[in-house]
């Protein structure tokens, strides 16, 4: 059957591409068949406006766990279910930053945009409403967990991960039943990376760190997670 062997749902700007890029160096690993990391089709069909069959379609049964990392599946609301439908088996992905400097990267990266003039900008107040949803980690992996159940859910913390990027990436190859190999180039900049530079508007990261810490106690209670290394909201 056409469909991934792992997908990737979250979180924007947690070093997904740069973990992506990891994940790939294995030989029998690879991405669909159009060569892209973020496919941003899932949630399309799960609103009922692209077929499934142009989703799975790019993950053909070909020896190769090939796979789809779209940060933007973890915060969009109808993709749980439709991954549930879809992909009933298929491990899921998130990697989680500190949430006051993942927003401060969303913010850079879109200055960098508007900089570069490769995209116009995004229009006031979408950056500040959707990225201040983003970061409501808790929330959103309580509604995946609810469509596919928590142990299909394999939550990582950034900042972890760069202190031992080969273990995990050998954890990650195990999930997908394969031996590891070694990594190379791990301290390489990925080319989504911010460039551009932003300072925070007057009160708004004190306003983020109070709405952030009641998810902090839940992602340290409900999920296990070791997230001293989020120092903005200690």
């Amino acid at each position: 059957m056409d469909r991934p062997s792992w997908l990737g749902i979250g979180a924007q700007r947690s070093g997904t591409t740069w973990l992506t890029d990891l994940l790939v160096q294995h030989p029998q690993v690879g991405l669909g068949t159009n060569g892209k990391k973020e496919q941003h089709l899932l949630h399309k069909v799960a609103d009922g406006r692209v077929p499934a069959e142009d989703y799975l379609g790019l993950f053909p049964d070909d020896g190769v766990r090939r796979g789809d990392w779209t940060p933007q599946y973890l915060r969009h609301a109808s993709t749980p279910g439709a991954v549930a439908r879809l992909l009933p088996d298929v491990p899921l992905l998130v990697v989680l930053r500190d949430p006051v400097e993942r927003f401060r990267s969303a913010m850079r990266l879109a200055a960098t945009r508007e900089q570069s003039g490769k995209t116009p900008p995004w229009p006031y107040p979408v950056p500040i409403t959707v990225q201040t949803w983003t970061g409501m980690y808790a929330d959103q992996l309580a509604m995946w967990a609810a469509a596919v159940g928590r142990e299909r859910l394999h939550v990582l913390v950034y900042e972890s991960v760069r202190l031992d990027p080969q273990g995990t990436l050998d954890r990650l190859w195990g999930l997908l039943g394969l031996d590891p190999v070694p990594l190379a180039g791990v301290d390489e900049a990925s080319g989504s990376s911010s460039r551009a530079d932003w300072d925070w508007p007057a009160g708004l990261r004190e306003s983020l760190q109070a709405l952030y810490r009641p998810q902090l106690a839940r992602l340290t209670d409900d999920w296990g997670l070791d997230v001293s290394s989020w120092h903005s909201l200690h």
